[in-house]
């Protein structure tokens, strides 16, 4: 077995590593799925490269270096979500059965065009439609532009 210390912030993380998988952990350009896997492996008590059970003295067995896994593991997702187009959350959007454009920004057109479709007189469940938003994100448009009180909704 030969020791490998990884950091986590500033803390160090020694793991004992099969000397013929060592080569695995030299590469610093490992895929983020790759790396999340290993964590969550290690944060569910499973040894990552032979699937078996991690004894129960193992420092990973410890709820605060568990908690510690699963939070890194988060945040790796956070990360991930953020960098998506706008088109690729409209079509999570429609996948997960959420209007299209529900949680994305309103543009300065978007905003004007609501402004005048209201002034129009259409109604917030006709105005969710067409923008394809839910009726609650066109309230609070309608209500940050000072277009209606929401207590009046």
């Amino acid at each position: 077995m030969a020791k490998v210390i990884l950091y986590f912030y500033d803390y160090p993380l020694a793991l004992a590593v099969p000397e013929q998988e060592l080569f695995r952990y030299s590469d610093c350009n490992m895929e983020l799925d790759e790396a999340q896997l290993i964590l969550k492996a290690l944060a569910d008590g499973i040894y990552p490269t032979t699937g078996e059970v991690l004894p129960k003295e193992s420092p990973y067995n410890d709820p605060s270096v568990i908690r510690a896994l699963f939070t890194v593991l988060g945040s790796i997702r956070t990360v991930k979500k953020s960098k998506q187009t706008d088109e690729q959350k409209q079509q999570g959007n429609i996948d997960d059965g959420k209007p299209k454009n529900a949680g994305l920004p309103w543009t300065k057109e978007l905003k004007a065009e609501l402004a005048s479709k209201y002034h129009d007189g259409s109604s917030y469940s006709e105005l969710a439609i067409y923008f394809e938003r839910t009726r609650g994100a066109i309230i609070s448009e309608l209500t940050k532009q000072g277009l209606i009180v929401s207590s009046d909704v």
